[in-house]
């Protein structure tokens, strides 16, 4: 990452608040509690050039897979976008998009420079109706936070909007081991697996397709992991066809899913991103 997420990712406070609550069946944790956040920092397919991104994380136990929760940021609008200053969305309105969650073996080999997962042993994709960012308050976002929306309950103005999607995996009966890494993948205008390309009816709209303007969300190592373990601090796993997305510029390979990267910690949340706190994915593993 050739810098810490900004742009269509990265405005938000930091992640340093409140984990959700532990139970025994939860077997890793690196989210935050919505209702004390309005948006987290965050990396996006098409802004960031990803097919796909995820972490290595160890859970507090081998077991059955339950539920797997992913918190994203939205920053489309219904009309207008985010960057005009002028969106508009009607109060629940949502977009549909295809999102795919992979789970591999943990390595077998973290020999530098390519260290990529074992074997795939879970890939689902699920299509999830997604909420687009509220609209822009003029009245009480303005002067540096002109264009955002208004969070009355945090009272703070934000550019994207925070939303967790869950996949259910309990009738899979899927043994997951205590080590693996998890992949998120979704198709964008010009990134992912299968990109949709610029021919699409919501490409020519002057608000643009709302799957543009959709991210990752993003807290923070060791701040945010209440359960479990994050065993290559400072790194995530990434499939980027752009060397400079990667920290060793591509050394190790490209349009890959691997370690980015052995060695070369740089998803730190302060410049120049090479020391603590980091940025991972914001998720929830928790048993059946």
């Amino acid at each position: 990452m050739a810098a810490a997420p900004a742009g269509p990712g990265g405005a938000g406070p930091a992640a340093s608040v409140g984990a959700a609550p532990a139970s025994a069946s939860v077997l890793y944790n690196s989210t935050v509690t919505l209702s004390r956040v309005g948006n987290l920092p965050s990396v996006g397919g098409e802004a960031y050039a990803f097919a796909e991104l995820g972490n290595q994380i160890t859970l507090t136990r081998a077991a059955k897979a339950g539920t797997v929760v992913i918190t994203l940021s939205s920053w489309a609008c219904q009309a207008g976008t985010w960057y005009g200053d002028d969106c508009v969305t009607a109060a629940g309105a949502k977009f549909t998009e295809p999102i795919t969650l992979n789970i591999y073996d943990a390595p077998t080999s973290t020999t530098p420079p390519t260290v990529v997962p074992g074997a795939r042993i879970l890939s689902v994709t699920k299509t999830f109706s997604i909420p687009y960012r509220p609209s822009a308050n003029a009245t009480k976002c303005t002067g540096s936070n002109a264009g955002t929306w208004y969070d009355s309950a945090l009272g703070s103005c934000f550019n994207g909007l925070a939303t967790n999607i869950t996949f259910n995996l309990t009738s899979l009966h899927l043994s997951l081991p205590q080590n693996l890494v998890f992949g998120i993948a979704y198709n964008t205008s010009d990134y992912g697996y299968a990109p949709y390309g610029d021919s699409t009816a919501c490409h020519s709209t002057p608000e643009g397709c709302p799957y543009d303007s959709l991210n990752i969300g993003l807290s923070q190592d060791p701040t945010n992991v209440s359960r479990g373990t994050d065993p290559n601090p400072g790194t995530i796993y990434q499939n980027s066809p752009l060397g400079g997305e990667y920290c060793d510029g591509g050394t190790g390979g490209t349009s890959i899913f691997r370690l980015d990267s052995p060695g070369d910690p740089c998803w730190g949340v302060v410049s120049p991103y090479n020391t603590a706190p980091w940025y991972i994915p914001a998720v929830e593993f928790m048993a059946s």
